[in-house]
């Protein structure tokens, strides 16, 4: 969502340096930005509501500037639109703001500014006049900040200046992340982020919630709500990231870079199996798991209650965070595992952080080991894939697979595959990226579809919801998942001839001939079928059948390793879905990376 970023430093600031930087916060998801720094004492703000090589265009190369602050806005109060760029504003105040304040309004009505004119529809707006108003009576930037901090609600950090002080910057942080970095030429960085800090960084301080930073005159203090100096203790940065690189098969595109990524990543990860078991040791005892997570990593958790109940025989219950309201049950034998791919997802850290006493036994799976969920779960496990910019979840979902798999193995009390079957999975898990082509041929038939049905049962139920998620997010195609099962019960009404249907059989011995006869069902009432399915179940199929319809076969592997070799090809359909309708695949509309409001 919202990105902060700004440098402060002892010698003029290079533009470019700073809008690189700036730019490694794209992938969060924005629709707007924006930038303040002094010139010659002087505030200067630019906005724009394109991208970000916009005010590249606008900002001097030869620009004199000592300290300056950016933003990229996602929309959450007021549309799209310059007014509601940040930075925002009022008298010697400047800020730019991540979250939500979410009792705006009431303060909007604050004896001390419910006589001022709002410019702006946004929420930010108010913290630059509630600042302005402290200022004036305390004097300090820095303690004004603070008594606004004491009477906002929500999830909130942001940055703030003073125009009539080039040398002062204050930064806020609650709940919403916040990055203080110092570079190794001595210049001071705030990010919401640490992947846009990482250039030539020495070491880093992620600011705790309710604490405050100034810097003044190049002087740096920490302070907690009641304005007490604190220590900070800051990371390392090199020490503490891991930096992977390695060249792709480019088609200009990052989501496409990181669905091929997966032909290597994801073979590595089963490496990892005894890393996993030695990180879990300490795992209370347990007779029952519930997975919370939002959108893909819901999807995730879906399977992962499959594996559990199916591989380790444990009871598995899956729940959105906002889902969540069980805080009467008893729950000392229940393992409460809390997926977030940045692991900042608002909805996710809320439900813990406010309830940390109830999920004392807790372990999360992210791909961001220095991350809000990972300071409040007892255990954690880092999926370690580097950065993922895509917006759409892609080797972070498939990677969230293997390591619930792994979980359930080592939760059975089974020693890990064999390696024969490992090498079988990686064999033919390479296959899945020859199929590219054929997929985007199929594609070139369905682009042009306003709906779709993917249907799927056991394992494939699971991939079902993410494919169609896929879709909606990037390919902008109204997509419903459900199981093969449940079509008959209702959702058979809405098909006719020219309905499209991506039909996903498993190779579950119990139910196979059963999702053929539905898969036959749907063929009766649509013309437009795409079956994924492996060689054992297209034997089964009548051959005239088959030439009647779109067919992507999957190799055949252990059953309980195929749902990986489901996923990459609707990856790479709903890729070209949206490559063909000429759309932003890398960056959505309306949607963001990281979700930090709820």
């Amino acid at each position: 969502m919202c990105g902060i970023f700004s440098i402060y430093s002892k010698r003029d600031i290079k533009p470019n340096s700073f809008i690189n930087s700036l730019k490694e916060l794209e992938y969060r998801g924005y629709d707007s930005a924006g930038v303040a720094f002094f010139e010659e004492d002087n505030i200067k703000i630019l906005k724009t509501t394109l991208k970000i090589k916009d005010l590249e265009s606008k900002l001097k190369n030869n620009l004199k500037t000592s300290l300056i602050m950016g933003h990229t806005r996602w929309a959450t109060h007021g549309s799209p639109s310059i007014k509601n760029c940040h930075p925002h504003e009022y008298k010697n105040i400047v800020l730019v703001h991540n979250g939500i304040v979410e009792n705006y309004d009431e303060l909007k009505r604050h004896k001390a500014i419910q006589q001022n004119k709002f410019k702006s529809d946004t929420d930010t707006e108010v913290l630059a006049h509630l600042i302005s108003y402290y200022l004036e009576r305390e004097g300090s930037l820095v303690k004004s900040v603070a008594r606004v901090g004491e009477i906002i609600k929500g999830s909130n950090s942001f940055l703030c200046l003073d125009k009539k002080d080039p040398k002062l910057i204050v930064a806020y942080k609650n709940k919403t992340p916040l990055y203080l970095g110092i570079k190794n030429n001595g210049e001071f960085l705030f990010s919401s982020d640490l992947n846009a800090m990482k250039n030539d960084l020495n070491n880093y301080y992620f600011l705790n919630d309710e604490e405050l930073i100034e810097i003044n005159n190049h002087r740096i203090r920490c302070f907690n709500s009641k304005m007490k100096i604190k220590k900070m203790t800051m990371v390392p940065y090199a020490s503490s990231v891991v930096k992977k690189k390695k060249k792709l098969e480019a088609e200009g595109l990052i989501t496409y870079d990181e669905i091929n990524s997966q032909k290597f990543l994801i073979p590595k990860i089963f490496n990892t199996f005894d890393t996993i078991k030695k990180e879990i040791k300490t795992i209370k005892n347990f007779s029952e798991i519930v997975i919370i997570g939002c959108g893909s990593s819901f999807n995730a958790s879906m399977l992962g209650k499959h594996y559990f109940e199916q591989i380790s025989g444990i009871p598995t219950a899956v729940y959105r965070p906002s889902e969540f309201v069980f805080f009467k049950k008893k729950n000392r034998n229940t393992l409460y595992i809390f997926m977030s791919q940045s692991g900042e997802t608002a909805d996710t850290c809320d439900l813990l952080e406010t309830n940390t006493g109830y999920f004392k036994n807790s372990l999360s799976i992210v791909n961001q080991s220095d991350s809000r969920l990972v300071r409040n779960t007892r255990l954690s496990l880092n999926l370690d894939l580097g950065i993922e910019k895509g917006v759409a979840a892609t080797k972070t979902f498939t990677g969230q697979l293997i390591y619930l798999y792994s979980l359930a193995i080592i939760f059975s009390g089974k020693k890990n595959k064999k390696s024969s079957d490992l090498t079988s999975f990686n064999k033919h898990y390479m296959k899945i990226f020859s199929l590219q082509n054929k997929i985007k041929d199929i594609a070139k038939k369905f682009h042009k579809s306003k709906n779709f049905f993917i249907l799927g049962r056991n394992y494939n139920y699971p991939i079902a919801l993410e494919a169609s998620l896929k879709i909606k997010e990037i390919a902008y195609i109204h997509a419903e998942a459900s199981l093969s099962s449940e079509m008959k019960h209702g959702p058979i009404a809405l098909l006719d001839k020219n309905f499209p249907i991506i039909f996903l059989i498993s190779n579950n011995q119990d139910s196979v001939l059963k999702e053929i006869t539905n898969l036959y069902e749907a063929k009766s009432r649509s013309n437009r079928i795409l079956l994924l399915a492996t060689s054992n179940v297209i034997q089964k199929l009548d051959k005239n059948f088959l030439k009647e319809i779109s067919l992507i076969e999957i190799p055949n592997v252990e059953e309980d390793l195929l749902p990986n070799l489901f996923t990459v090809p609707l990856q790479y359909f709903a890729y070209h879905l949206a490559k063909l309708n000429n759309l932003s695949v890398d960056q959505p509309r309306n949607l963001a990376k990281v979700v930090t409001v709820v």
